[in-house]
């Protein structure tokens, strides 16, 4: 692939004026104002340490892209350094001391080797800023001082065995459990999203009275976590395979993910396409075999590719599998905790009420805490066996107090409004470029819970995805320190689900720079 280089810009802060020149394949673009290039472990010169891989092994095209990319972000005043030597340095060790199927992000580039954060931005080994639009773990933004300070006084206090009483513990409970419905009011700690699902499914196949109690109904390309059961109910992790087995269990029955755009019912975001997918789970409940014992979804399908189930989809679901026994579960992990800005948790856009709840990511701000939240009686059914419920670290005195840090900036920092006014902002700038390009898809989410989807052309009946070209976006979006993520079963979805505190100026940068980046993608004329 093609590599690209970017210069920084002179120590007066005054921008050089750049050039490309095509070096036996790869790209280096030299400052005209001080900069002396330096020499590339390939013996190609660059400048700098940031790197742009196109889609396509093009160094014309990684020309085209560099030139533009430079243009529009000439202000980026971007810093020479380390972050390629050390990143590929890091890479190497975890290659030899780590898991071999342990993603990094930009590997192609080096990765990406970020030290420090604040706010919205993420800060490099070379001091560089980073917006970073995809960090739905940082809820309140990095290293929100409030959060630093409660997680330090308590660590210098003690962390212990959940078995001993703390008042921090149950002071954060009642908080939490009042941003719930009435029904939901008794709660279980854990230590991950993964940790909440998991006991999440041993908590509901204790309740269903259902007549296949551990089976679980899911939706098509949906994650839940990675220990064994929920990998189980995971296709996003089936389909990355490679092995030709067959990972879905007899137990699994995977419904059609709910897409109103590209799924098999596309007749608009509306009530009929609610109930025409809901009808799928209804055929499953109601037939000669009966009801499955479990139910679980995002309130919107995150690695599925930030997809909104329709109006009613989720009230038709939840009274079919009640009907018959089975248990409801919303998996909040990643869209919880004011996220969708009209509510608190996103499962209450559908006007519904789960018999559990599990959390997690957002929780403690990056700190590992999370819990499972349901109804009473439901409980009383999983402590009716008589075996104890313990987790050692769960809800320990320091995450409940970085928890409660969190869920007080989120009420007095006014965070859930934040997610609404910014979001249906960035909804506003990002929808004009459907029209704009024959490539833009859709545009979908809630609050600060959003994707843009990626198509070879709307024109077409069956809206082929564009996933080459995705990349080359979020690769292009990296270069300016614009930090995206894709997803979805075809990689062709770019997800926004930044900290809670993004604001419309940020907007402005992430739109701004997509926009440009489309513009350079239709200039290269390969995808």
């Amino acid at each position: 692939m093609s590599n690209v280089a970017v210069a920084s810009s002179s120590s007066d802060n005054k921008t050089g004026y750049l050039v490309a020149a095509a070096l036996a394949g790869s790209i280096t673009l030299a400052s005209c104002e001080n900069e002396e290039a330096v020499q590339h472990p390939n013996n190609k010169k660059i400048i700098g340490s940031f790197l742009l891989t196109t889609s396509k092994e093009q160094s014309e095209a990684a020309m085209i892209a560099a030139k533009a990319a430079v243009e529009a972000g000439k202000s980026l005043n971007t810093i020479k350094g380390k972050n390629e030597e050390v990143g590929k340095a890091l890479i190497a060790q975890r290659e030899k001391q780590m898991g071999p199927n342990i993603s990094v992000f930009y590997k192609q580039d080096g990765g990406l080797v970020i030290t420090s954060g604040k706010g919205v931005h993420m800060k490099d080994i070379d001091g560089n800023l980073h917006l970073d639009c995809c960090n739905n773990v940082a809820s309140v933004g990095h290293a929100h001082p409030r959060v630093v300070e409660a997680g330090s006084k308590e660590l210098g206090n003690i962390q212990t065995n959940g078995r001993f009483l703390n008042p921090i513990q149950q002071r954060y409970v009642a908080k939490l459990l009042s941003t719930m419905p009435p029904e939901l009011d008794t709660i279980y700690f854990v230590n991950s999203g993964s940790e909440a699902n998991d006991l999440a499914l041993r908590i509901a196949r204790a309740h269903t009275t259902a007549k296949r109690p551990n089976d679980v109904a899911i939706l098509d390309s949906a994650y839940h976590g990675h220990t064994q059961a929920l990998v189980d109910i995971s296709p996003y992790k089936w389909y990355q395979a490679v092995d030709g087995k067959n990972y879905k269990p007899s137990s699994t029955h995977v419904m059609a993910l709910p897409d109103a755009f590209r799924g098999k019912h596309r007749v608009g975001q509306n009530e009929r396409a609610g109930a025409l997918y809901a009808a799928e789970v209804e055929e499953l409940v109601s037939g000669p075999e009966g009801g499955v014992g479990t139910f679980i979804a995002e309130s919107i399908v995150g690695c599925g590719g930030q997809v909104v189930p329709p109006p009613g989809y989720l009230k038709r679901v939840y009274e079919a599998i009640r009907k018959e026994g089975g248990v409801c579960i919303a998996d909040e992990v990643q869209t919880g905790f004011a996220r969708a800005g009209t509510h608190f948790w996103m499962f209450q856009e559908h006007g519904v009420v789960p018999d559990i709840v599990t959390m997690g990511k957002p929780m403690g701000n990056g700190y590992p805490i999370a819990a499972v939240v349901c109804r009473r009686e439901v409980a009383e059914s999983f402590a009716a066996s008589g075996i104890e419920y313990f987790n050692t670290y769960g809800g320990n005195s320091v995450a409940c107090a970085i928890a409660e840090a969190v869920l007080d900036t989120i009420n007095e920092e006014n965070l859930q409004e934040n997610a609404r006014v910014v979001g249906e902002y960035l909804t506003e700038r990002l929808t004009p470029l459907i029209a704009k390009y024959d490539w833009v898809g859709d545009v979908r989410g809630s609050g600060l819970f959003q994707g843009i989807e990626f198509v070879r052309t709307k024109k077409a009946e069956d809206l082929q995805p564009h996933p080459d070209l995705t990349k080359f976006l979020v690769d292009y979006l990296r270069y300016q320190r614009i930090i995206v993520s894709r997803d979805g079963p075809d990689g062709n979805v770019i997800k926004v689900k930044p900290p809670l505190v993004f604001s419309k100026e940020n907007v402005d940068t992430l739109v701004t720079g997509l926009d440009q980046a489309l513009e350079c993608a239709v200039k290269l004329g390969i995808f």
